[in-house]
């Protein structure tokens, strides 16, 4: 099968993890009908990882030195920063 967009929910936690068919590209994650989203572009023969994710608020601590941006999105009153850890935590 070719690659397709997978849409994942975000929990609204410090930490989380998410399955995700192995290499998934994360794209982008925005609020969708008042719930936290996060799209990824998979091939779903593969497969799964855990992947593990880091949530923090505007004016929060950031997650540690070992993790990576992957968006930043808004669910008013509140602006999200989605970081990957590149380590499991």
């Amino acid at each position: 099968m070719s690659e397709t967009i997978w849409k994942f929910h975000l929990p609204i936690l410090d930490k989380f993890f998410l399955d995700m068919p192995e290499g998934a590209h994360l794209l982008k994650a925005e609020a969708q009908s008042g719930e936290a989203m996060l799209w990824a572009q998979v091939n779903p023969d593969l497969p799964t990882e855990r992947r593990y994710f880091a949530l923090c608020g505007t004016g929060h601590p950031l997650p540690a030195s070992y993790c990576v941006h992957v968006s930043t999105f808004q669910m008013p009153p509140f602006v999200w920063h989605l970081f990957e850890f590149v380590t499991p935590p």
